[in-house]
C-alpha cells in the first residue's frame, strides 16, 4: 500500500466517522423536538383561594375559611385545607369553652365556593369533650375542594 493510498483511507475513514457523528446529533435533536412537544402541559387555571407550594401541595388561602367557627358550644379554629396526591384533608382544632360536655356525635361539613354554591359534603365525627378540652378535627376525601371558600358544620 502506497503513502497516498493510506492517506485516501484514512480521509475516507474521517469522512464516515463526521457523517456519522452529523446523523446521530440530527436524530437526538429530532428526538428532542418530539420530547418537548408531547410534554407540553396545558397551562392550569388560576385558582383564586390556592397557592401551591414547590411539593405540588396546594394550600386554601381563604380567609372566610379560615376564620373560627363555634358550632354547638364548640370553637372550631385552626383551620388548615390542603390537597395532594388527590387527597383533600382539613385540618383545625376543636375546643369545648362551655361549662359542660360537649360533641361525641357526628357532623356535616358542607364546603362552598365563592358564590356560596355546595362544592360538597363530608362528615366528621366530633368526640365527646369535656370543658376547656381540646381534640384534633381531621376530615380527609378523594374530592378536590381545596379552591373551597368557606364552609358550614350542622348536626347530622
Amino acid at each position: 500500500m502506497t503513502k497516498n493510498e493510506k492517506i485516501g483511507i484514512g480521509v475516507l475513514i474521517l469522512i464516515v466517522v463526521i457523517a456519522m457523528v452529523v446523523m446521530l446529533v440530527i436524530r437526538y435533536r429530532k428526538a428532542n423536538d418530539v420530547e418537548n412537544i408531547n410534554t407540553t402541559e396545558e397551562p392550569i387555571a388560576e385558582e383564586e383561594f390556592v397557592d401551591v407550594l414547590e411539593d405540588g401541595t396546594r394550600i386554601n388561602s381563604s380567609s372566610s375559611l379560615h376564620e373560627t367557627k363555634i358550632f354547638d358550644g364548640l370553637e372550631i379554629s385552626d383551620f388548615q385545607l390542603t390537597e395532594k396526591d388527590n387527597m383533600t384533608v382539613l385540618l383545625g382544632t376543636i375546643t369545648n369553652n362551655s361549662s359542660t360536655a360537649k360533641g361525641g356525635y357526628a357532623v356535616d361539613i358542607t364546603v362552598v365556593d365563592k358564590d356560596r354554591n355546595e362544592m360538597t359534603t363530608v362528615v366528621a365525627y366530633i368526640k365527646e369533650l369535656q370543658p376547656g378540652e381540646s381534640t384534633a378535627l381531621n376530615v380527609s376525601s378523594t374530592f378536590d375542594y381545596a379552591n373551597a371558600y368557606d364552609f358550614t358544620i350542622t348536626k347530622r
